[in-house]
């Protein structure tokens, strides 16, 4: 029994290694001004956004909320770049961890 019990607790470990992001980052344009406006939408039932950051910090970034942002499943946080020519890369500090999404725009 404790053979089976050790390796469901490995199995349930390792599962949880390299899983999903509990978001998902589109790119897109603001609809008024034209720049960059990165869309995070939650995968899971509850994840909160502690922090944004576009182009490892080199370009200013202004989330529509105050941060940390709890987002329940499929709600939408928007993120604009006003003075980013171009997002190569998005990170986000989420309550399930870091994640880094890269954009071949």
């Amino acid at each position: 029994m404790k053979k089976y019990l050790t390796v469901a607790l490995l199995l349930a470990a390792i599962a949880g290694c390299g899983s999903e992001p509990p978001v998902t980052v589109e790119l897109g344009r603001n609809s008024v001004w034209g720049g960059p406006q990165i869309r995070i939408t939650a995968s899971e039932d509850s994840v909160t956004i502690n922090k944004v950051q576009i182009n490892r910090g080199n370009c200013p970034v202004n989330v529509q909320e105050r941060l940390p942002y709890k987002l329940a499943f499929g709600e939408l946080l928007k993120a604009d770049a006003p003075s980013c020519q171009k997002v190569v890369e998005v990170s986000l500090s989420t309550s399930e961890g870091d994640y880094d999404f890269t954009f071949d725009s």
